[in-house]
């Protein structure tokens, strides 16, 4: 990675702890990638520079590359809504990459996001030992404790809380979540079907009823791109709609 998106990098991490912000993505970034080739721009002759909404534009400045413009988004509970192909998991994964530098050329070497970043997904299958799940399932069907969960073959839902644990536990500050790649129920439950399986029926408590305490209490912020689940909107603190692979407050 060229020196200066290092330089770059560490210099709008630095501006987002000052400004209480957990990822910054300038006017201009090619966010779009190309389908099956590892991360690589999309040159098709229709992408589309990003542009921040007035309401959430800041501004940087950047060594050598002067003040630089673009979207800034809060610590608390964010939600990037819109339709099906309008960007809302395109502009998550440039977040989630932001990390780290990229290399010129890649589009996006003016996106940061808080170090502490993680990507959640549901992950059936996967093993998991001694995790306190107790923040989203008030019981389990095998009888076993939430708060000291083990599982060779965990369950969709089961998987994604024992990953939000583990990210917390690990130093996590920033959890992105798409709903494409959450189990459904861990995200949220809506009205009609909280009132027909009320609680205590229903052992799992949804992510949307969490996650204002996490960040009320631990300091974790959320960004959650959703395009099916008005629910989830109960619990923004900013609600971005993607529209067009532009982005609008």
């Amino acid at each position: 990675v060229h020196r200066g998106q290092f330089v770059h990098r560490k210099t709008l991490q630095r501006a987002l702890a000052e400004r209480g912000l957990v990822a910054f993505v300038a006017d201009g970034s090619l966010l779009a990638r190309e389908p099956g080739r590892d991360g690589a721009l999309r040159r098709d002759g229709r992408e589309v520079a990003f542009e921040s909404p007035p309401s959430l534009g800041v501004e940087i400045d950047l060594p050598r590359a002067g003040r630089t413009r673009g979207m800034g988004i809060p610590a608390g509970v964010t939600v990037v809504v819109g339709g099906g192909f309008h960007g809302k998991t395109t502009l998550l994964d440039a977040i989630a990459a932001a990390v780290r530098p990229h290399p010129p050329g890649d589009g996006r070497e003016r996106v940061a996001s808080h170090p502490g970043t993680v990507a959640v997904r549901a992950e059936p299958g996967r093993s998991v030992r001694r995790a306190d799940l107790s923040g989203f399932l008030l019981a389990l069907p095998t009888g076993e404790c939430p708060a000291d969960f083990s599982a060779d073959s965990a369950s969709p839902v089961a998987s994604e809380a024992a990953s939000v644990a583990e990210a917390i536990e690990a130093g996590a500050r920033v959890l992105l979540f798409d709903e494409d790649t959450s189990a459904p129920s861990f995200l949220a439950r809506d009205g009609r079907m909280q009132r027909l399986v009320p609680r205590p029926g229903e052992p799992i408590v949804p992510l949307v009823d969490r996650a204002r305490e996490m960040y009320e209490r631990l300091g974790v912020s959320t960004i959650l791109a959703t395009g099916g689940s008005g629910d989830v909107l109960e619990a923004a603190h900013t609600v971005i709609r993607m529209r067009e692979w532009g982005a609008e407050d």
